[in-house]
Parts: C-alpha cells; sequence; structure tokens
C-alpha cells in the first residue's frame, strides 16, 4: 500500500460535527485522515461511480465508508447504489452533517440471489437507490 500526502475535500465549517459518533464517517475528521486503504490522491477523478455492499450483517456501516471515500477521490460528484431503507440516514448524514448536496436519481429493485450460509431465501428484491452526491465548487 502506497503512501499519500492528499487531504480530503474541504467541506464547509458547519459541515463538520462535534459529535464524535458523526466525525467518525466525517469526510472532513482529522480522526479518519485519508488513511481508507486506497492509494490516490484526494480530487483525482470528477465523478465517481461506485456499487457498496450494502452494509448488512457483519459489514455494517460499509457502505459509508466507501461513499467516504468516494467523496474523497471525486471533484465534482459520486453516483452511489444505496437500500432504500436507509435513505433517511444518508439525507442527514450527508446535507447536515457533511453539508454535501444529495438528489435520488433512480429507485430499482436489486434482486439478491442466495449466496451467503444466513440467506434463507432463493432470492430476495431490495429496493434500491441511486443517488448522486455533489458539492458547490467552492467546496472542492
Amino acid at each position: 500500500r502506497g503512501s499519500s500526502s492528499s487531504t480530503i475535500p474541504s467541506l464547509p465549517r458547519h459541515a463538520q460535527s462535534s459529535n464524535p459518533e458523526d466525525s467518525r464517517n466525517d469526510p472532513n475528521s482529522n480522526t479518519n485522515g485519508d488513511d481508507d486503504g486506497i492509494p490516490l490522491p484526494s480530487k483525482i477523478v470528477d465523478t465517481v461511480i461506485t456499487n457498496p455492499p450494502f452494509g448488512t450483517k457483519n459489514n455494517e456501516g460499509i457502505d459509508v465508508q466507501f461513499l467516504r471515500t468516494a467523496i474523497r477521490l471525486a471533484r465534482r460528484a459520486v453516483y452511489s447504489f444505496h437500500k432504500t431503507s436507509t435513505r433517511p440516514y444518508l439525507i442527514k448524514l450527508l446535507r447536515d452533517t457533511w453539508g454535501l448536496n444529495m438528489e435520488v436519481v433512480a429507485q430499482m429493485k436489486f434482486d439478491i440471489p442466495n449466496m451467503y450460509k444466513f440467506h434463507k431465501q432463493k432470492s430476495v428484491d431490495v429496493e434500491v437507490d441511486l443517488i448522486r452526491v455533489f458539492w458547490d465548487d467552492k467546496n472542492s
């Protein structure tokens, strides 16, 4: 893994939470730095498209970690798939805590086949949002 001297995109100060629980996922948090395991500098691409794991069972919150890294890497926008049931949480996190803009650009169903031992059904339709996260040029 390479080292990087890049920094996370600056967000408005009001987007930074003083609540330690909020800061663990804050892309501006000094506790996270940019040590996300991706050896690329911040703002390296215009747009990031990601389909993160949904963050259930043993990997709760991993979808937000993917989103945080995508925001660090993008100059303009991030498109990301998330379970529709997490929309209220993502709106609060992205808009209220991180000070970013977010919109749902598509709603769909993903057919998730039985792939893991803990899956009980042959397949399950999961309602999913494709969200667009973006920010003003002054914040990038």
